[in-house]
């Protein structure tokens, strides 16, 4: 699978796509509304970008088994990627000390209080993560 650098944002234009599809959902939180939800991500080369975001209730992602995914690598959104489903924040935060792993969208700023785990940090922008589910 090719892919083109789109932006310094870190978003993807697809130009050409052969053999299987890796793909999978992995969870976050609002950091607005603490609500939870699923994020959609293709492992594309060696990158995984987001392709959509839908909110779920914990219930069914427990059901689904989303909270056992675990991705680690660069991570990406394609050009129409929507955001957040609740406050439409097209940026994600990860948890990457010891406390939670988890992520959450982010609507910018120096400072980031994770909804998972109610960590504050500061925030360092990456676009390389190692991320897992569960533990609502």
């Amino acid at each position: 699978m090719i892919t083109l650098p789109f932006s310094h944002q870190g978003k993807h234009k697809e130009v050409f796509m052969a053999g299987p599809l890796n793909a999978t959902v992995v969870l976050a939180r609002c950091n607005k509304t603490k609500k939870l939800y699923g994020m959609r991500v293709e492992q594309r080369g060696n990158d995984w970008v987001r392709t959509w975001a839908f909110p779920i209730d914990e219930q069914k992602a427990k059901h689904e088994g989303f909270e056992a995914n675990k991705i680690t690598g660069t991570f990406k959104a394609v050009d129409d990627y929507p955001g957040c489903p609740y406050c439409g924040a097209m940026v994600c935060f990860t948890d990457m000390s010891s406390h939670c792993g988890k992520m959450s969208c982010f609507n910018g700023g120096t400072q980031h209080t994770c909804p998972w785990c109610g960590q504050t940090y500061e925030v360092h922008y990456s676009n390389t993560v190692d991320v897992s589910g569960g533990g609502y």
